[in-house]
């Protein structure tokens, strides 16, 4: 099943998502077609169990289709979708039909505070959320979003429709909408607890997971592209490709996609384990390294015909530079992992054992 879904998400992005598609996106509109056609191959419920009509993919199944979706910057939230069925599915909910998108509480992250930033009150018999949700992805497009939700037994999980509330719409540096959406008194859709092995602010984990595997993909569309180009501009008699600085720049980004894909992939691997927070975090921090070196590489490569918006290369760079904030930038995890550290008295342990949790009970 999973070589199967792999292949088809490959060639169906491979086919689908052209130049003119990635255009068309960032002019605000959907790509309608394209998600039902990628719906009507089940992929957005891979991970969902096969008893309630999923693929039942674990995570490390599931990799090649979120780094496919990073490497073809696919402008539409497959990922997303995937890791909101996945939380309902874990939670014991239902998973409706239509796209589905997530919001991280980063605000209250942030800030230092616990409590999500929406609150689910049931006093009168049905769940109502209040509260307000910023750089929600898709928020616009998608028919519901899955966010966590303050409530009087803790926090919950919670699923909700998107399409009467209000939204103040805003883009991302890569033209994706991340919108802001205002709860009053609205109803929920379902509401349930997720499971108590999950780590807290599963949200803002399994976002910064999701992440580091579009990067990582990404990061390999510019290799391929950097080469591309460095073996047919010819410069001064010669493909640039031959002058030893390419070389070894073009090297040295080979050397951060492996590390990106590695660590990515590692991530995949350790979720659910007891080893998964670490290693979510040490992903995104290396991932967000990465980044800012191989950008930069692949836009020298390229020179001015890469700065163009004509040019397929700013696809890529401008979502890996949307995507580095998103869910926790590096820097965000590089001091939740050395409070961890701090926390545990001991560096060589944390890093050999992986295992310490990175927020304090």
């Amino acid at each position: 099943m999973r070589e199967i879904l792999e292949d088809t998400i490959s060639r169906l992005l491979g086919d689908y998502v052209t130049p003119k598609l990635l255009r068309d996106a960032e002019s605000g509109n959907w790509c309608g077609d394209l998600w039902k056609l990628i719906a009507s191959h089940g992929i957005p419920h891979a991970l969902v169990s096969e008893i309630h009509g999923g693929s039942g993919l674990s995570w490390p199944d599931a990799y090649p289709l979120i780094a496919v979706s990073g490497k073809c910057a696919l402008p539409l939230p497959l990922p997303e979708n995937l890791l909101a069925a996945w939380l309902l599915d874990q939670s014991g909910l239902e998973v409706p039909a239509g796209a589905i998108t997530i919001a991280d509480p980063a605000p209250s992250v942030e800030s230092g505070a616990v409590d999500a930033p929406l609150r689910a009150d049931r006093s009168t018999g049905t769940w109502q959320l209040t509260g307000r949700l910023g750089h929600v992805p898709w928020a616009r497009f998608a028919d519901y979003c899955v966010s966590e939700v303050c409530t009087a037994d803790g926090p919950q999980i919670a699923l909700f429709e998107l399409a009467s509330l209000e939204k103040q719409c805003d883009l991302n540096m890569a033209r994706e909408p991340r919108d802001s959406v205002i709860l009053e008194n609205h109803a929920a859709t379902a509401v349930g607890f997720l499971p108590a092995t999950f780590p807290p602010r599963p949200l803002r984990f399994y976002g910064a997971m999701l992440r580091s595997a579009q990067a990582a993909g990404a990061i390999e569309a510019l290799v391929e592209s950097s080469v591309k180009y460095a073996t047919e501009r010819v410069q001064f008699g010669r493909p640039i490709a031959k002058f030893q600085a390419i070389q070894q720049q073009i090297a040295l980004l080979g050397c951060d996609s492996a590390a990106s894909s590695a660590s990515a992939r590692y991530a995949f691997q350790q979720a659910g384990s007891v080893r998964e927070q670490m290693a979510i975090a040490a992903a995104k921090v290396r991932v967000s390294e990465a980044i800012g070196r191989t950008a930069s590489i692949a836009h020298a490569v390229h020179g001015a015909m890469g700065f163009t918006y004509e040019h397929l290369l700013h696809f890529s760079t401008r979502r890996l530079w949307s995507w580095r904030a998103e869910f926790g930038g590096g820097s965000w995890w590089s001091e939740v992992l050395g409070a961890a550290v701090c926390r545990r008295g001991s560096l060589w342990a944390t890093v050999t054992e992986g295992t310490a949790p990175l927020f304090p009970e």
